[in-house]
Order: C-alpha cells, then structure tokens, then sequence
C-alpha cells in the first residue's frame, strides 16, 4: 500500500470515528457501524410518515445527501455522507423518484438508494377540479414545478377530439379523472398524456352516442362538468343533467351557480377573484350574477363555450343518458345534506325554495 493510499484511508477512518462521536453525542452510538453490518430489510411501521425526493440525472453524492436531509429523509446527514464514501456506492446511485421513511438511518436510506427508484405512488385526480387544480395535485406531489405544468398545458396536441375544443381553449374537460400510477419517470407531461390517453379510451367511445343526442362530445363534456360540480350524490346526476336539458329545450337560461363561479376566474379580475374567493366562490352576490362572460348562464342561454371543470365517466354518462322526467327547476334540501328538491312548476320551486330558506343551511 502507497503512502498516499495509506494516508487517505486514515484520514477517512478519523472521518467515521467523528460521526460516531457525534452519533453517540446525540444517543445514536455507533448508526455508522451498524449501516455497515445491517443489510437486512427494514421493517415499516404503521403510521409511519413517508417522504419523496426526486434526484435528477447527474447528482453527485454530496448533492444527493444535501437533498435527502432538506428533505427530512434522513437522520444523520453527515453519517450517511460517510457511509457513501466507504461503500463507494455514491457514484453509482440511480437518478429518479425515492420514498423514503421520514428521518430513516442512514442504512435504510442507502438501502433504498441502492435498490434504485422505488417512488411508485397514487395519484387520485378526483371529478370535477379544474385543470389549475389538478396542478396544485402535481406540484405538491412533486411531479413538477408550475412552469412545468404550465408548459404541459400549453404544447400543442395532436389528438382529434381535442380539435372540438374553441380557439384559445385549455384542456378542461379532458383530464380524465382517476388515479394514476406515479413513478421516478412521471413528469407533468407523462401525466397529461396518460390523461389524455384515459379519456380516449373511456369517453372518445361515447361520441357517437352525443352526437345521436343532437350535440358534439365537446357539448356533453360541458354540460356533464356542470352536473359535476352541482351534484354531491351520484344518484341525482341524471336528474340534474334532464333539468338542464329540459331548459335548453325550452330556452330557459340554465342559472347554473358553477359557470357564474367559473366565469369570475377568468379575465383581467380573475386572479384577484382567485386570491379572495378561491376557484369556486361560495357564496355568490347579486352582482356577481351579473359578470359579463360567456360562461355565466345567467345572463346567456344555452351551453358555456366549453367544459368548467374536468367530470367524471358518471357525470359523463348522465349528460348523455338524462332521466325521463319533467323537472325545469331545482333547489338545494332541506336536509342540508347535498341532495336538491326538484320542481317541474315555478310555484312548486318557490314552494320547495321556501322550505330550503327555513331550514339551518338556509337561514
């Protein structure tokens, strides 16, 4: 052995016997020496809480660490920068998507670097949020910063039923709801794509069906994403879509309260409206039934230009497929529970508006 050679491994030696000093100051003697020594899978306790870190391509070691502890991944920093050196394994680490055990030992974690990307989650997109929505989803899961997701919204699509959608149109409407695996590959692009990928294969079928109904799919998806956002429980949906088509049969403006909410988003006042309200305003005033866009259907009649908010295969399913009945009016119950009392007269809507006023949701 050189005496160069010799020198480093003593140097690197003193390094371990610092961190296990540290480690024993802090009452975890010897973490370092047991990493060494412990292969053996560790177990996962109940209730544990789980951390991701994302190590991009070309990472070195010391940035990997630096990572990993900003993170909270693991519980000593400095013996884990130690552990890589010894082991050599810090040039061979995988880039990619990690879950790791919060504050795990160095073992574990060189142990999960070891076995190479193991972030494979859930992503649940659930019906009727908005396509900025879905965004916050992404950025917290940590899939993509917003320019990312921004860039994902705006590149140019080549599928066909988008072509549907008017100039100018984002992808509202076609951000198929479901939950979606996620791995160390998964970018905001991927995820749009398989998006994309799931309404084709799901929705795209039912064109055929819209369009013997005497409409567009891009028709049904608009009118379906506003049943979405009125109806809390799934056995009103199909009422609620024959409501809104009986009006649009009849010329009776919708006065649907979701695209009023929609409409305040948009234009030069949306962002103001967004930081003060959020994205679905509550409590509407007099004033905001009166915005001017085309999206309020209390000012217009018929259908918005497009989708409000991305619904699900059954909101999809009951704009297509309404119930046969005479209803032109609805009003949220009594019971204050999401459910809604229909009328097929204006005096038998008044009457039920009047029981909704009396009741604790109402007052």
């Amino acid at each position: 052995m050189s005496v160069r050679r010799a020198d480093a491994r003593l140097a690197l030696l003193a390094a371990v016997i610092a961190v296990l000093i540290a480690s024993a100051w802090r009452g975890t003697p010897g973490v370092v020496a047991r990493a060494l020594l412990d292969d053996s899978a560790p177990e996962t306790p109940t209730g544990d809480k789980f951390v991701r870190v994302t190590i991009p391509t070309g990472a070195n070691a010391a940035q990997i660490v630096a990572a990993l502890d900003t993170a909270g991944a693991v519980s000593d920093a400095g013996a884990l920068r130690v552990l890589l050196r010894l082991t050599g394994a810090g040039s061979d680490l995988q880039a990619g998507r990690y879950q790791f055990r919060e504050h795990a030992s160095p073992a574990e974690v060189l142990r999960v670097l070891r076995g190479g990307p193991n972030g494979v989650l859930r992503l649940t997109i659930r019906e009727g949020l908005r396509v900025e929505e879905i965004g916050v989803l992404v950025v917290r899961a940590g899939l993509a910063t917003p320019e990312e997701w921004q860039a994902a919204m705006k590149k140019p699509r080549p599928e066909p039923f988008l072509a549907q959608r008017p100039p100018g149109a984002d992808l509202t409407g076609y951000l198929f709801p479901a939950s979606y695996d996620i791995d160390g590959s998964t970018t905001a692009e991927t995820l749009v794509q398989a998006m994309l990928d799931a309404f084709a294969e799901r929705v795209t079928p039912l064109a055929t069906e819209a369009q013997r109904s005497n409409g567009s799919l891009h028709q049904a998806l608009t009118l379906a994403s506003i049943v979405e956002r009125e109806t809390v429980w799934a056995e009103e949906r199909s009422t609620v879509a024959a409501v809104f088509r009986n009006r649009l049969r009849a010329g009776i403006g919708l006065q649907a309260d979701p695209t009023v909410q929609f409409a305040l988003t948009q234009g030069e006042q949306g962002a103001a409206s967004i930081a003060a309200s959020g994205y679905w305003k509550e409590n509407l005033s007099p004033d905001d039934l009166l915005i001017d866009s085309p999206y309020n259907t209390y000012i217009l009649p018929g259908l918005p230009p497009g989708p409000i908010a991305n619904p699900g295969m059954g909101a999809i399913e009951a704009a297509l497929r309404p119930a046969t009945v005479d209803y032109l009016y609805f009003v949220a119950a009594p019971s204050c529970d999401g459910r809604h009392l229909f009328a097929a007269t204006l005096d038998q809507h008044n009457a039920n508006v009047a029981l909704f006023r009396a009741s604790k949701c109402g007052r």
